[in-house]
C-alpha cells in the first residue's frame, strides 16, 4: 500500500530534503559546540549550580 501510494505521488524528494536538512543542522550544532573558545564558556556555566549567591558573568 505504501509502494503504491509512493508510486503516484512527486513528493519523492522529500525524504531526502529532509535527511540533508537534519545533517546540516547535527553538523552545525557540531560545529557551535567545538568552536574556539567554548570550552572557556562551558566550564563557567558548569560551575553555575553549584554557586549560591554569587553572580558570574
Amino acid at each position: 500500500m505504501k509502494n503504491e501510494i509512493l508510486s503516484r505521488t512527486d513528493l519523492l524528494f522529500l525524504p531526502e530534503l529532509s535527511l540533508v536538512l537534519f545533517l546540516l543542522i547535527f553538523v552545525g550544532a557540531l560545529v557551535w559546540i567545538f568552536r574556539p573558545g567554548a570550552k572557556a564558556a562551558y566550564e563557567r556555566r558548569s560551575r553555575l549550580p553549584l554557586l549560591d549567591d554569587e553572580i558570574e558573568s
